[in-house]
């Protein structure tokens, strides 16, 4: 089984905390976007193989809301009849709260996963994040996917915003718990370079909670989660029973993908592609050659092994002790409140999850003094770039 990743740029507006590829006021080249989109799919479908089969299908942006419904349906029509999707597979595609009048055409042309981007349920958090809806907002968006029929339903939330307390910090949490979402994804603030908030900080114009308030928060949401019935199964993803996201499981388990859009990462055969970024460079590109390919890497076996434990070790059951190989001897500089070995695995504690990149880095530089397994300084330096970057799904993220 393979997975398929479309990226759809359009925005309402920018938050300012966002380094993804998006597009503000610029929806007015959905249509000519929808046709570039179907085009390198069917280019770039024969690099899955003959026939593949899509498991899991994932509609990111940007705001994948932000256009008419009948395009996504395009896209997804194209998919079915050029290759297939399986009957019983996971269609996702994120939403903006507001958008909650389009979530009725979405279910009935086959998306059955929702995630919505609701981040915070207090005003005053939600405003410092630059978001345009309210709290009501969001639970008026949640009414509505339930009424269209979804029944996976996961909500985004960001702690440690600016000005963000403990306290308010807890209100979301509990007020999520309300909503009853299947799935719940957590994420601490990351001061992007060339944000708006990057700007800001770099003026001591960015006042974030403390490093210690930001730790407590993310104690907070584990330990309400957790109570609620949902187990953590990955460093910032929360899921009942049987609802964990099947798209980003796959992706982390280094199966193949197809990543279609601008900017969007692809993954077959341990070699990974980019596209282009602007938008109008990748209509151009389409149109003209099909495709827009700007960049591939070949993932050495040194690197297959380091991105197997990165991948790994952010999921709550760890890896086989037997994975980390060399690698192993170096797990002892990492302290025991941070790393555990049960049952021939190892994973991370509770804190550890916290700290997860760092301690992923830790064990690959580790890696490199103590076993000297990279002799490469070329295969080192491509390791060391995917030192603490998010796990590939084929967003164009920090990959």
């Amino acid at each position: 089984m393979s997975s398929l990743y479309v990226h759809i740029p359009f925005c309402k507006s920018r938050c300012p905390y966002c380094d993804f590829a998006f597009y503000v006021g610029q929806t007015h080249l959905a249509e000519r976007y929808t046709e570039a989109v179907i085009r390198e799919f069917q280019t770039r479908l024969p690099c899955m193989g003959d026939h593949p089969v899509f498991d899991t299908v994932f509609f990111g942006g940007g705001t994948p809301s932000e256009i008419p419904p009948d395009s996504l349906n395009r896209i997804l029509d194209k998919v079915r009849t050029r290759s297939g999707v399986s009957p019983e597979a996971e269609i996702s595609a994120e939403a903006n709260p507001d958008d909650r009048v389009r979530f009725a055409q979405m279910a009935a042309m086959g998306i059955n996963r929702l995630s919505l981007g609701v981040q915070a349920l207090d005003n005053s958090t939600l405003r410092a994040l630059g978001r345009r809806h309210t709290p009501a907002d969001a639970g008026a968006a949640v009414d509505a996917a339930r009424r269209a029929g979804f029944e996976n339903l996961n909500i985004d939330l960001i702690f440690s915003a600016p000005r963000q307390t403990t306290t308010a910090w807890r209100g979301t949490l509990d007020r999520t718990v309300g909503l009853s979402p299947e799935h719940v994804s957590v994420y601490g603030l990351t001061v992007e370079p060339g944000t708006a908030f990057d700007r800001r900080m770099k003026k001591n114009r960015l006042p974030l909670p403390p490093e210690d308030a930001q730790a407590e928060m993310y104690e907070i949401a584990q330990e309400k989660l957790c109570a609620a019935g949902y187990n953590q199964y990955e460093v910032s993803n929360f899921a009942q029973p049987g609802f964990a996201c099947r798209h980003n499981m796959a992706c982390w388990d280094r199966r193949p993908y197809l990543g279609i859009g601008l900017s969007a990462h692809s993954f077959f055969g341990e070699r990974r592609t980019w596209n282009i970024r602007p938008l109008m460079a990748y209509i151009g590109s389409v149109e003209s050659s099909g495709a827009a390919v700007e960049g591939e890497e070949v993932i050495s076996p040194g690197e297959r092994r380091v991105e197997q434990v990165m991948l790994g070790l952010r999921r709550a059951n760890g890896i086989p002790e037997s994975l980390l190989g060399t690698i192993g001897r170096s797990t002892t500089l990492i302290p025991d409140h941070l790393l555990e070995r049960r049952e021939g695995r190892v994973r991370l504690t509770g804190r550890g999850l916290l700290l997860a990149d760092l301690v992923c880095a830790k064990l690959v530089r580790s890696c490199f003094e103590i076993t000297g397994e990279f002799t490469s300084e070329s295969e080192k330096a491509a390791v060391m770039r995917r030192e603490g970057r998010a796990a590939p799904t084929g967003r164009p993220t920090r990959i």
